[in-house]
């Protein structure tokens, strides 16, 4: 166990178990799940898209993940481990619309496939702003066969850091429109579980990991910029500066409100009431 120690010994027995965890393959989660195998977590962390993970949480393939808040309010999942999640409070740097031309421009978007919550969050942001719902074409996230079908591109995650380079595209950061409508931060994903009782067996190791990432982000920095082939610099601000891994009530308060304009739109069925877990 390489000098870690375990959160206490009951959670070392039932992680024996075998939970499985899903997390997403972005950098955004790396400073949440690096830590679990260091501090001897023995069940499977799997890798999937937003999209996928949902799905695998519907089907029982997986007993937590980090699910896209847009699939939870849609009825994905029973208990949200509160405190901690992917989210952003102004600029995000990793969900954005590129384009070669002015967003009033722009009569269709290309959007990742394996996007959830940023698609939602898009098609609320645009209604808001231009008073309809943008037509999206769902793609591969390639940024040249996107906008080659469209005028503009959604894009998530490492794609969308990546393009954020491209000092040629016009970019439009879903973090930033948020914030500017409302004030608030927002939450893209969530771990999620399928029930109280998982949830409450996993909090524990999901927090320790999260404090064990956070005191060893530098290593974290100079490992995943080579290993991502990113600038180091870009990834320190990325998980630094754009990234937020807690939740507070100001982030439950973005949830209920993002849950409501969709609703309000159309985009959602209900308004569905958030069950937080308290670790």
């Amino acid at each position: 166990m390489n000098g870690y120690l375990c959160p206490n010994a009951k959670l070392c027995a039932e992680a024996k178990k075998a939970m499985v965890i899903g997390t997403v393959s972005f950098l955004n989660a790396v400073p949440l799940t690096w830590a679990l195998p260091r501090l001897g977590f023995d069940g499977e962390v799997v890798c999937g898209t937003p999209a996928e993970l949902a799905q695998w949480l519907k089907q029982g393939r997986i007993d937590i993940g980090l699910i896209p808040i847009a699939e939870y309010l849609r009825g994905i999942g029973e208990v949200i481990v509160d405190g901690l999640g992917i989210a952003s409070d102004g600029a995000v740097r990793s969900v954005a619309v590129f384009s070669h031309k002015p967003i009033g421009e722009v009569h269709n978007i290309a959007v990742d496939s394996g996007s959830r919550s940023s698609v939602l969050l898009l098609q609320v942001l645009w209604a808001k702003r231009f008073g309809i719902l943008p037509p999206l074409s769902p793609m591969a996230p390639d940024l040249e066969q996107m906008l080659s079908h469209a005028d503009a591109a959604l894009l998530i995650g490492d794609a969308a850091l990546r393009a954020s380079l491209n000092a040629s595209l016009l970019v439009w950061d879903l973090g930033a429109a948020w914030k500017d409508l409302t004030g608030l931060p927002f939450v893209f994903a969530a771990w999620v579980a399928r029930d109280e009782q998982i949830a409450r067996q996993a909090a524990s190791w999901l927090v320790a990991a999260r404090a064990e990432g956070r005191r060893h982000l530098s290593a974290i920095i100079a490992e995943e910029s080579e290993r991502r082939n990113l600038p180091a610099d870009l990834v320190q601000r990325y998980l630094t500066e754009h990234i937020r891994h807690d939740l507070t009530e100001r982030h439950h308060q973005a949830v209920d409100l993002f849950a409501q304009m969709a609703f309000e739109l159309g985009l959602l069925p209900s308004v569905r009431p958030v069950c937080w877990l308290m670790p």
